[in-house]
């Protein structure tokens, strides 16, 4: 290589389009014998990790990817970045209890870091633990905000009601959906399922009980 110093390397690292090249730079700075302990700190060589472990997810290799990450927090425990991307590994790979202790450590660390609620809520819904899911997304939203991330998150919170069997608080989520982004497809079919599920037991109540006609 041109460059031999593992500061050129870094530069080179993170100026590298392809993932691949980004492992090797970042690699070649892990080995290296002589660093000058004034510029590269343990907070710089979780960096490092951190980053080569991102390179390895967006190649598919996820163990090699949470053994780099498992390297930078151990340099820097208190990154929630590092702990984020932990637990994106932990849901891939199935390891949901590990992604949650992940996300339980960042929102030690920033109680209201909304990524970590959200990801947490969603392992929650696939574990099937659904009332702890919209905890979790209820910590995120207010009740007036109207941003589109927000609508992300009522629907999340709609879907977990639709687990729950509660159709009509998936109807009032969905709602708010679409008043925030009237043209978001997922929440228009999911309104229509919660709809046309709340018409049902409606229509079997009024059958059961003649009173209600």
């Amino acid at each position: 290589m041109d460059s031999d110093t593992p500061e050129e390397w870094f530069k080179l690292a993170f100026d590298a389009d392809d993932p691949e090249e980004k492992i090797e730079y970042f690699s070649l700075i892990l080995d290296h014998n002589d660093l000058d302990p004034d510029l590269w700190s343990n907070e710089a060589l979780a960096l490092v990790w951190n980053n080569k472990g991102i390179a390895l997810f967006f190649l598919g290799r996820d163990k090699e990817a949470l053994e780099c990450f498992k390297m930078s927090v151990r340099l820097n425990k208190n990154d929630v970045d590092v702990w984020c991307n932990m637990g994106i590994i932990h849901f891939n790979i199935g390891n949901h209890e590990a992604a949650i202790k992940c996300y339980n450590r960042i929102l030690r660390l920033d109680p209201s870091n909304e990524n970590a609620w959200v990801n947490k809520g969603d392992i929650l819904g696939v574990m099937g633990m659904h009332n702890e899911a919209i905890e979790c997304y209820s910590k995120v939203h207010k009740e007036i905000e109207l941003d589109n991330k927000f609508a992300v998150v009522w629907n999340k919170k709609g879907l977990a009601y639709f687990g729950l069997g509660k159709y009509e608080d998936a109807v009032d989520c969905f709602n708010r959906v679409l008043k925030i982004d009237p043209e978001h497809i997922d929440a228009i079919e999911n309104l229509k399922a919660a709809m046309s599920k709340v018409k049902q037991i409606n229509e079997e109540i009024s059958y059961s009980d003649p009173s209600c006609l």
